[in-house]
């Protein structure tokens, strides 16, 4: 059950405040709504416990960027087909599954019912759809051209998802292939050195210095196993605590771009984002100072959104877009020369496009460089480790063979 504070005015716009305590939000909403009451605000006070486990864990109860691309695309055919958005919600709804992204829907078709536009009905729901999407749907409403935004947003989307699932597969294999390594490591510490260990007392045998670091660091981690792996698990979910702080995730962002390789990758990712969600505003109609304040807001490295923070108050002196990216001094040149030339020829936009193309084909070939290094480079962590744990636990009993001779 959750408590929600609910602002309401009644048809004499008389306006009450009242919290309400319910399982279904939009049942509420939608019992007011046929009292006659008109819904100012809301605001969730006490959350159920299924709620509070989706605060903890931020990946539960999200949409994935594939499922709004569906939906939008979906969404686009209907009103091409000439279906009102009100109906089209409908068709959508038929045959879909259960999930976060359909219970938002179905709030938003009530939502409409009630005479809520739908970029009003999209904005109340801002865990299921970013900023961009309803500030593009808002301009769409403005200019009567949903349906073309919508489509700009598909390729959005789509080009966004298609360069997360390069990064993905790329980085797959050398995963698996470090979590492995790790666990065999762990198997030896803990399973196979401590068989060794009457044995060495047997022998009766001085033992290298490194022979005892190896049996030390055994005993240790076997003594305390499952506190260490407590410990491991409480600072993950600390580290992810302190990631959700507005300046944990700016430190974390920054130290993202220190990391040789993985920081060249992660700066693209962040130009490649700018360009193209800045072109799909631009494209949509919407003002470049507005749509720079939006994208700024929606990069995923915080660290580059802070370095570009300048550039809305730039504009806004009067500074040429271009000339405002080679002020800040720590841009891309190549991103001042394609802004500089989609200025002078009036097609920003398409300009920008392009330059995220060229960013996203920087990440193919630097994700296949990444992976073309890290697989060589784990086998040989991998055998160097596993030799020295091995020469550690042989060099004791030469040591006893060549003293028996």
């Amino acid at each position: 059950m959750d408590k929600i504070l609910i602002k309401f005015a009644d048809d004499r716009g008389r306006i009450r405040e009242t919290v309400f305590e319910t399982a279904a939000p939009q049942d509420l909403r939608k019992a007011l709504v046929e009292r006659g009451y008109y819904i100012l605000s809301e605001e969730v006070l006490d959350k159920g416990l299924w709620e509070r486990v989706k605060g903890l864990l931020p990946f539960l109860g999200g949409v994935s960027l594939t499922e709004l691309a569906d939906f939008t695309k979906l969404l686009r055919t209907l009103l091409r087909a000439g279906l009102p958005l009100r109906d089209a919600l409908d068709v959508f709804l038929e045959e879909a599954a259960k999930g976060p992204l359909i219970q938002a829907i179905e709030q938003i078709r009530d939502d409409i019912d009630e005479g809520i536009s739908f970029s009003k009905a999209l904005a109340r729901h801002p865990q299921i759809f970013p900023e961009i999407y309803v500030r593009t749907v808002v301009a769409g409403e403005k200019a009567g051209a949903l349906e073309a935004i919508l489509g700009r947003l598909v390729v959005y989307f789509q080009g966004t998802v298609a360069v997360r699932r390069k990064l993905a597969a790329a980085l797959i294999y050398p995963s698996v292939l470090l979590l492995v390594s790790l666990v065999a490591i762990t198997f030896m510490v803990v399973k196979v050195v401590p068989e060794f260990v009457d044995l060495f007392r047997s022998l009766e045998v001085p033992l290298p210095l490194f022979t005892q670091f190896v049996l030390g660091l055994s005993s240790l981690i076997g003594t305390w196993f499952w506190g260490i792996v407590a410990a491991l698990a409480a600072g993950t979910y600390f580290l992810l605590q302190f990631a959700r702080t507005p300046g944990g995730r700016l430190g974390l962002d920054r130290a993202k771009l220190w990391l040789p390789l993985l920081g060249s990758l992660e700066e693209k990712f962040a130009f490649s984002q700018f360009a193209r969600t800045l072109a799909t505003m631009l494209n949509g109609g919407l003002p470049l100072v507005e749509s720079l304040a939006v994208v700024l807001d929606s990069l995923e490295n915080k660290a580059i959104a802070a370095r570009l923070e300048a550039l809305p108050g730039m504009l806004g002196r009067g500074e040429s877009f271009a000339r405002s990216l080679k002020l800040l001094g720590d841009v891309p040149a190549v991103m001042v020369r394609v802004v500089h030339v989609g200025e002078e020829s009036g097609n920003l936009g398409e300009m920008l496009e392009n330059l995220a193309d060229h960013y996203d084909e920087e990440i193919s070939n630097l994700t296949s460089t990444l992976t073309s290094l890290v697989e060589p480079l784990l086998f040989l962590f991998m055998a160097v480790v596993l030799g020295a744990f091995i020469v550690a636990l042989l060099m004791p009993v030469l040591t006893a063979a060549t003293n028996i001779r």
